[in-house]
């Protein structure tokens, strides 16, 4: 099963309204709904489905993507050219939400959605970036350190990499632009 049909298919057992494919908001002014600390935002009427979405699933993948693979992706830019598309932690923003779901009882998986579900999950923990192929599967080893700094001024405590934040076992560490 690929990404997006797992993503779908996942999608498909969420038993809320998913943010992601409703309408932003429903009220006269149709703005989209304040992003707030989880808390304050139950107090103000955002509803659980747009707080847990907001607050796991936007807010890692903001983390994940301006504060760690954009970064990385550039510095590799520097060497060459770079595959269009690869898996890994990065992953985490989607997994991590279906996951929420599942264990609040928000969504149903049947068997075969769960496992692989699960199967994403323990690639995200336990490895660095990979790409499949036909024949064979190129895996990359977690990063040695990684140093993060909070962003601040944000709603879900969001964090990016230090300019020197990334290391690799084999001595890389690129110089990371903001």
């Amino acid at each position: 099963m690929t990404a997006s049909q797992l993503r779908g298919a996942l999608s498909a057992g969420v038993t809320h309204t998913d943010p992601e494919l409703s309408p932003l908001r429903t009220s006269r002014t149709r703005q989209p709904w304040p992003e707030l600390p989880p808390p304050q935002a139950l107090d103000s009427g955002v509803p659980l489905a747009v707080v847990l979405h907001q607050g796991v699933r936007t807010a890692l993948h903001r983390s994940l993507a301006h504060g760690y693979y954009l970064p990385v992706r550039a510095a590799l830019a520097d060497d060459g050219p770079v595959p269009v598309c690869w898996y890994g932690q990065q992953d985490a923003s989607w997994i991590a939400y279906y996951d929420v779901l599942h264990r609040l009882g928000l969504a149903r998986y049947g068997p075969d959605e769960a496992a692989h579900l699960d199967a994403w999950a323990g690639l995200a923990r336990s490895c660095g970036w990979w790409w499949p192929g036909e024949e064979v599967c190129v895996v990359v080893d977690r990063p040695e350190a990684i140093r993060t700094e909070a962003v601040s001024g944000t709603a879900h405590d969001q964090i990016r990499l230090h300019p020197r934040g990334l290391r690799h076992r084999d001595g890389w560490q690129p110089l990371l632009h903001r």
